[in-house]
């Protein structure tokens, strides 16, 4: 059943907030991905978090906590080209750079490219989000996959 797959980056914000030059070790230890299509990390970590998206569909990515005070916004995501792999091709939309919507609850939404050729292909990514704190945003990077289905 084809759909508009929505992903959740759920961090401890707090705890990440007040953390000074924060590892990608560090950072993944207070960060979850989940998604509302059984997305998985074999490995339990956000770089290995796997959506299922589909062809000709949205993906939406959207910043959680249930820490009082702080927001979690998704600022942007990059498509990360694999430059060893001449047949390397993005399958969101036609930019390697998908802005989010902006402010503390910003969030990003891409459509899928509609090409068959991009079935079943599985793409790298980095989720660049911030977390905002009494009007102060700090930012930070992730690197989760997504694999497309007719």
């Amino acid at each position: 059943m084809s759909k508009n797959v929505q992903i959740v980056l759920t961090v401890d914000a707090s705890s990440l907030y007040q953390m000074s030059n924060p590892s990608q070790e560090e950072i993944d230890t207070v960060s979850t991905l989940s998604d509302d299509n059984d997305g998985i990390s074999e490995n339990g970590k956000v770089q290995g978090f796997l959506s299922n998206v589909y062809l000709g569909h949205n993906v939406e990515w959207i910043g959680s906590t249930t820490d009082d005070g702080y927001s979690v916004a998704i600022d942007r995501i990059v498509y990360d080209f694999d430059l060893n792999d001449p047949n390397d091709k993005c399958f969101l939309e036609d930019d390697i750079t998908i802005m989010g919507t902006g402010g503390c609850n910003s969030k990003v939404v891409a459509t899928i490219k509609d090409q068959i050729e991009m079935a079943k292909t599985q793409n790298i990514y980095k989720i660049e989000f911030s977390i905002h704190y009494n009007n102060v945003a700090k930012s930070y990077l992730i690197d989760p996959k997504l694999i497309a289905n007719p």
